[in-house]
């Protein structure tokens, strides 16, 4: 910990590096969209973003202060770097925090309060040596309180994985990887109270059945909705990126509870190895979804190309046959650029913004790619791009830009993509093919698939979009026909007793109870 002298000895000299790399902020012009402005201290956290085998805890942050202010916040190893910037990009303040013990383990910028976590090593085994201590600050940065936790079952915390936290109510959460007295790496989620910054409760053992899993490589946590469900990248059983939903709810004194379990994806390969080119970068909650962003090789590994993907798990659904993956991208075998680990910003509740880099090869194409989501997963914009990198520092949402930052040693830069998004309204040849009577069947009906699946429509509307829908809804439901690859009224009937039971062999209401209100509830038509 650094004394009073050496802090201040320390801010000098950071000084001194601020005034030979900035010249002059009155001069900075604000950031534009797709454009970048060099500032701040140079360190070097460009690419760090990027996991092949595990993800580490970022070092470098962006929280929007709620006052027309942003603060960057960076671990640099011994002192932590607090830098806040007006809405035209210049520095209004610096300061420096003091590392309480010696490890970083993440900040978050909750809705009232800022947080850090720091932690210490624990070779002994010491079960009254502090692990583990998560420190509250004002939004002005000044000190508030901590929560001191020991033992813990830790040897060494933040282990083999990122962090992650979340808030419900009067509690804090904050989710992580550490290793434990066996030597096992398993993520662990400690529970605080706010207001006076009271230890609640901490899951420290692995135990599949609640959600804690053994050889994770990426983590993460939200609470936002008032349920408590993470999702990890478990490297052994279960393999895959597998979301857990908590049944108690956010915001009591315990969260420790039995969890379904949705594998958003399932992964190849013998447990303790890393899946070549899989890598999750990001999760958030939509209305009806739980989204994960991140990228993947093919499943049967028949192609180097990662392509970035979307998993959309709906929220009262455990049942990995309800996940549902979108691509952004489809490099195939044999192109070079590969997508690199994706970030996912929230936009509003259904609307999301991902964003990623692609190599060719090796060769850094200094491009950031990015598009827009609906809270299902699906694409709603093409994808763009602008000349810049990426870096560990998760964008955010600020003044109608989505921002972060990047350094490379040489040089600072923010950059600003406009968050403002409209989605492109049909053709109206497409609308044709959607829209009966007024009644929109974009839900239930895809022109492509019905032809594909029933020859004879194929025969009659190979070149009537609006004939094909027409038929669908006039015959083909009454008939059970299935009108797209998301909805069969079969495996809808045969999900669903209670819809049996209502709606018997009328198959057109089992159509209409998922338009009017299955979807919205959940629920799933495939099988």
């Amino acid at each position: 910990m650094l004394h009073d002298a050496d802090l201040k000895k320390y801010i000098r000299i950071l000084t001194g590096l601020i005034l030979t790399v900035i010249v002059s902020f009155a001069a900075v012009i604000p950031v534009r969209a797709d454009e970048a402005v060099s500032t701040g201290i140079v360190t070097n956290n460009i690419h760090d973003n990027d996991y092949t085998a595990r993800k580490s805890v970022p070092n470098c942050y962006v929280c929007d202060n709620k006052n027309g202010t942003f603060s960057r916040v960076e671990n640099m190893g011994d002192i932590i770097l607090v830098e806040t910037y007006n809405s035209s990009f210049a520095v209004i303040e610096q300061r420096f925090l003091n590392m309480e013990l010696p490890v970083f383990g993440g900040f978050y910028s909750g809705s009232v309060y800022n947080y850090v976590l720091f932690g210490r090593e624990n070779p002994g085994k010491n079960n009254g040596l502090e692990v583990l201590r998560l420190v509250k600050y004002s939004k002005s940065w000044v000190r508030l309180g901590g929560c001191a936790v020991t033992g813990c079952n830790t040897v060494t915390p933040f282990a083999g994985c990122n962090s992650d936290f979340s808030e419900y109510g009067n509690v804090v959460y904050a989710r992580f990887g550490h290793t434990d007295y066996s030597g096992t790496q398993s993520v662990m989620t400690l529970a605080v109270r706010q207001s006076d910054m009271a230890f609640l409760q901490i899951q420290s053992s692995p135990a599949i059945e609640s959600g804690a899993f053994a050889d994770v490589a990426a983590t993460y946590i939200d609470a936002s909705d008032g349920k408590i469900t993470a999702v990890d990248h478990s490297l052994t059983w279960p393999r895959g990126l597998i979301t857990s939903r908590y049944t108690t709810a956010a915001g009591g004194s315990s969260f420790i509870s039995p969890c379904a379990e949705a594998a958003a994806m399932w992964l190849p390969g013998t447990g303790g190895k890393a899946t070549p080119g899989t890598s999750i970068g990001g999760y958030e909650l939509s209305g009806q979804f739980r989204l994960v962003a991140g990228v993947t090789v093919p499943a049967d590994l028949s192609s180097p190309n990662r392509n970035v993907f979307v998993a959309a798990i709906p929220k009262n659904a455990d049942l990995t046959e309800y996940v549902r993956i979108k691509y952004a991208t489809g490099f195939a075998y044999g192109d070079l650029p590969n997508a690199m680990t994706p970030f996912i910003v929230k936009i509003h509740s259904e609307c999301f913004m991902l964003v990623w880099e692609a190599r060719d090869g090796y060769i850094d194409t200094e491009t950031v790619h990015y598009c827009f989501i609906d809270g299902s997963g699906q694409l709603t914009s093409e994808v763009k791009s602008i000349k810049g990198c990426l870096s560990d520092c998760q964008p955010i949402l600020f003044n109608g830009r989505v921002i972060w930052y990047t350094t490379d040693g040489r040089s600072a830069k923010i950059y600003g993509i406009s968050a403002v998004h409209t989605t492109v309204a049909p053709s109206e040849e497409s609308r044709e093919a959607i829209i009966y009577n007024g009644v929109n069947y974009s839900r239930i009906f895809d022109y492509g698939y019905y032809l594909r699946r029933y020859p004879d429509m194929r025969v009659l509307y190979s070149n009537d979009p609006a004939a094909a829908l027409k038929h669908f809804v006039t015959v083909g439901m009454s008939e059970g026909r299935q009108g797209c690859e998301n909805f069969d009224p079969q495996a809808y009937r045969l999900n669903y007793p209670d819809l049996d039971k209502a709606y018997g062999n009328n198959w057109r209401a089992y159509y209409a109870h998922f338009m009017n209100t299955g979807a919205a509830e959940g629920r799933s038509g495939r099988r």
